[in-house]
């Protein structure tokens, strides 16, 4: 049994500070990472209860234990039909609070550092779907523009394939975050992204156009959002994804290759970075563009798009050989030994 030395730090109390000290006041995540983990452990006091009849009030931290852990998870995947990235996110959760316990109540190192041992599950790498210019000009057609939603639905495709701003960004877009560039007849956006970081993202010049006939059409004035719904609400992720998925049914009849692919507002994320590596931006320069804190995040692009070529080239062979996939050794102590 535990002393009362080791029972001063109760599982609700470390908790609690790590949302309030850790998360709020020393790393000032977001808003919505606060959320996401908020989440995470709604869940698992859920599943504890669920599965083990333990009240929140009742649980310590011998409940976060590598086996309560482990059995946590599975839980995810058997009983929510969670896929692994989802059950990754999770566990990324319970892993930085596990890692801030170890720090600040050593007591309990053993059971953190027994927990902080279960793996993440491997993910299967999707193909990444993106939005060409001929299946982005289908879309914009679909948009009746004598109408405020098809006006308003214009403007959001617009600003997504030009700027690849984010869906919660987008929905905080306001009059006054345009912004007037040095160079003629270019404006910029001012983009509020995750982390609470700001960043300037230039506009094409039709893009530019648009944007302010449209807030001339519906007399927006400084403070307003730039999307709103029929009713005059803030516009919604949901509604974003309701319209998007209206859009790609209709234009699918005249695009046919959008239906063979899972369009969503982050595809156009995608498409940003695809088509700016295309036209030669170097990756850094593409990571600053969409507000990515890491270039690793980045990376994916890169990768996606080597990978497009290399599809390319197996189709178009080389000297008779219609594959450049490199082919292992079966020989591995040998290929070891050669390093």
């Amino acid at each position: 049994m535990m002393n009362s030395k080791f029972e001063t730090q109760t599982f609700q109390s470390l908790l609690q500070n790590f949302f309030l000290q850790r998360m709020i006041q020393q790393r000032k995540v977001s808003g919505q990472t606060v959320n996401s983990y908020r989440d995470t452990f709604r869940m698992y006091l859920v599943y504890l209860s669920v599965c083990y009849s333990i009240s929140a009030a009742s649980v310590r931290i011998e409940h976060i234990d590598r086996d309560y852990v482990l059995k946590f998870c599975k839980y995810l995947e058997e009983k929510r039909h969670n896929k692994a990235a989802t059950i990754n996110n999770r566990l990324a959760a319970l892993h930085a609070f596990l890692q801030y316990v170890a720090e600040v109540a050593p007591e309990y190192s053993a059971i953190a550092n027994r927990a902080l041992s279960v793996p993440f599950q491997k993910q299967e790498v999707a193909i990444m779907d993106f939005i060409t210019k001929d299946e982005f000009d289908v879309m914009i057609s679909c948009c009746d523009t004598s109408k405020f939603l098809g006006a308003r639905d214009k403007l959001m495709l617009m600003i997504f394939f030009n700027t690849g701003v984010r869906v919660s960004e987008l929905l905080g877009l306001k009059d006054d975050d345009i912004k007037d560039a040095d160079i003629p007849n270019r404006a910029c956006i001012k983009v509020n992204g995750k982390g609470r970081k700001e960043r300037i993202v230039p506009l094409w010049k039709t893009t530019a156009v648009y944007l302010q006939k449209y807030i001339n059409s519906y007399r927006l004035s400084s403070g307003d959002r730039l999307f709103k719904g029929k009713d005059g609400e803030d516009l919604t992720r949901s509604g974003i994804r309701f319209r998007i998925d209206k859009i790609v049914k209709e234009a699918s009849s005249s695009a046919p290759t959008l239906s063979e692919k899972n369009i969503s507002a982050h595809t156009f994320r995608h498409s940003v970075a695809m088509n700016l590596l295309a036209a030669g931006v170097d990756i850094s320069t593409i990571a600053i563009w969409l507000g990515h804190s890491s270039i690793e995040t980045t990376h994916k692009y890169m990768v996606a798009d080597l990978e497009m070529k290399r599809k390319a080239m197996e189709k178009a062979g080389t000297l008779g050989d219609t594959s450049c996939r490199y082919n292992p050794s079966p020989d591995i102590l040998g290929f070891l030994n050669s390093l």
